[in-house]
């Protein structure tokens, strides 16, 4: 549940609000001077995006609801049609307060994209191509993660480096396992086309991008 109007803003009025959220997903609120916060994240896709609750010296709310992600990543789209309802949502609790005697008024929620978080440093491996030289494939090595979401974390302050290249890249988790002897680590291709997780070892992988290597030259990978 989100709590109270009262902690959200600095208002006089005693009203409350609250929406449940589903279980996947879960919220983080930051105080600000004139407003408030919320981070929403996804179990699986990482961060959600946010809802920015401020009052303006006009005396309006404003609420703004930014979709985490850069416009040209396709888990953008997927990240808002999740959160979008959710920013819609807390609108219509916040407009149902105000016709109870609040006494600023709530805007329109103005949704935008929001980029990736500063970029922090992540390892990261570019491949050549045995035949031509170019870089033909990039490997994040995100050895300090081992769920879903944090892989999404890493592809997504990545994004802007892989889609420049134009290579297949993947984010490569910490081993979480051992097969035959082997380290098993998560897997997710992100570039050109998503593909589901999987775990894998290093042997099993060398082999994948064995495979890809020499069809670089030949044309576009998927």
């Amino acid at each position: 549940m989100i709590a109270a109007v009262g902690d959200l803003r600095k208002t006089n009025t005693q009203n409350t609000m609250s929406f449940s959220l589903p279980p996947e997903i879960s919220v983080q609120r930051q105080t600000l001077d004139n407003g408030m916060v919320y981070q929403f994240r996804h179990k699986t896709l990482g961060p959600l995006g946010r809802i920015v609750l401020q009052d303006n010296a006009d005396g309006l709310c404003q609420i703004s609801s930014e979709v985490a992600g850069e416009p040209n990543d396709p888990m953008t789209e997927t990240r808002a049609q999740i959160f979008e309802p959710l920013s819609q949502q807390l609108a219509a609790t916040l407009k149902a307060i105000v016709r109870k005697g609040q006494q600023t008024v709530v805007r329109q929620p103005i949704k935008k994209v929001s980029p990736a978080p500063p970029k922090e440093k992540i390892t990261s491996e570019q491949i050549r191509c045995p035949r031509c030289g170019e870089v033909a494939a990039l490997l994040i090595l995100a050895n300090h993660t081992k769920e879903v979401a944090e892989m999404e974390d890493c592809a997504q302050k990545m994004s802007s480096v892989y889609e420049e290249l134009d290579v297949v890249t993947w984010v490569i988790g910490a081993p979480v396992g051992t097969l035959k002897g082997d380290p098993v680590a998560p897997i997710l291709r992100v570039w050109p086309m998503r593909h589901p997780i999987k775990y894998g070892s290093p042997k099993m992988f060398e082999a994948e991008l064995n495979a890809i290597l020499p069809r670089h030259c030949g044309g576009r990978l998927s």
